[in-house]
């Protein structure tokens, strides 16, 4: 039975679902199609792909029925979105990586209050396009769960909002279809493995091969700024973060212009002509970024997740060498490689790891892929 607090918020969000439907309508053009809803239907598990910090507005747009999101702390450590997912939607906070009975406990109980569940099976937005491999315990959570299995896959939403990028369009069409994946009975008669195995198939999504049947215009101002925030490796002449955007032309510090961005969002004038492609293949040059040397200007912050707060340590020079990130400031750190756990890039600007049961959080970066990147080839996935 929902409580007084989950009627008061029940009310609070009724009341302001028209405004954020509004803001919603002003950011984007969304066309929904598919599978309706009935909102006096029994609670469902509400599934994704992760694509932008709208992600929760954009898969619940047509949707009347009250829905408890499931979101990475690290989400909650800015103050706007505290109050709005926390205090507000009531979103469930979960450690990213890491066994969370408490989160749970939360999902079960908001189950059984009459509330569906929505998550994001990737866990991370996807940076470059091409929707990202899934939690390994997906399935057993969706059997514990024994709920009908909803997906919204959206559609264009990356190349409208690029994760990585400085600029964003303003109000393009993007497009969301919406099905019953799975219902309970199914998930009785497969295993947490045949589960897992459907979502991941039924999520996937690559922008780019999207939008060769659709051209889109996503017109964007200087559409290739913020690249840096992907891009770690020159494919013209090899060198390591030295690649960045000015307008709409990727440079290079060493080489000059290897590309350039157009408004449907496909790279023009390198061999590569989506960021997808780009990405799996300076990934196939990660033991030569490993063997480099590169510098810049970082923020340190040790995270309290009880007070759910940054604790600001200063600005640092962070410098890699020798799969170690030596960080030099008011007082230095060393951070070997193989020992960092339960990375995670969900902020644009930030990398946060534990380290000898320190839970920390590198913003104000610029260059957070090649940390997160390092650190999965060395280490292996989280998930």
């Amino acid at each position: 039975m929902k409580n007084f607090l989950d009627k008061i918020t029940d009310f609070v969000l009724t009341i302001l679902k028209p405004f954020l439907r509004l803001a919603v309508r002003l950011t984007f053009d969304i066309e929904t199609s598919g599978y309706k809803i009935n909102k006096k239907r029994e609670p469902f598990i509400l599934i994704g792909n992760h694509v932008t910090t709208w992600d929760a507005f954009i898969v619940s747009y047509d949707i009347n029925y009250p829905i408890r999101f499931l979101a990475t702390e690290i989400s909650f450590l800015d103050f706007g979105k505290r109050i709005t997912m926390g205090w507000l939607a009531r979103t469930i906070k979960k450690r990213v990586g890491k066994s969370d009975t408490l989160a749970m406990r939360q999902m079960l109980s908001y189950i059984e209050k009459g509330y569906a569940i929505g998550f994001f099976p990737e866990g991370d937005d996807t940076f470059d396009g091409e929707t990202l491999d899934i939690y390994s315990n997906t399935g057993r959570f969706l059997k514990l769960c024994n709920l009908d299995i909803i997906l919204v896959k959206s559609k264009g939403t990356h190349l409208h909002n690029p994760r990585w990028a400085d600029n964003h369009a303003k109000r393009k069409k993007i497009f969301t279809e919406t099905e019953i994946l799975l219902t309970k009975e199914d998930l009785k008669s497969l295993s947490a493995e045949e589960v897992k195995l459907k979502v991941e198939k039924a999520i996937y999504h690559n922008d780019y091969e999207w939008q060769r049947q659709n051209m889109i215009n996503y017109a964007r101002k200087n559409k290739a700024e913020g690249i840096e925030r992907l891009i770690y490796y020159c494919n013209k002449c090899g060198s390591v973060l030295s690649v960045f955007g000015n307008g709409s032309n990727i440079e290079c510090r060493k080489c000059g212009v290897i590309g350039r961005i157009n408004d449907y969002g496909f790279i023009e004038d390198n061999k590569f002509d989506n960021l997808v492609d780009y990405n799996k293949d300076q990934y196939k040059h990660i033991e030569e970024v490993i063997k480099s040397e590169f510098s810049f200007d970082i923020t340190l912050n040790i995270i309290d997740f009880k007070k759910v707060k940054n604790i600001k340590q200063g600005k640092y020079k962070l410098k890699y060498k020798d799969k170690e990130l030596l960080l030099y400031g008011e007082k230095d750190f060393i951070f070997k490689f193989e020992n960092i756990k339960y990375p995670t890039k969900t902020m644009k600007n930030s990398f946060s790891f534990d380290y000898d049961e320190i839970s920390y959080n590198i913003t104000d970066c610029r260059h957070i892929n090649v940390l997160y990147e390092i650190n999965r080839y060395l280490n292996g996935s989280y998930k």
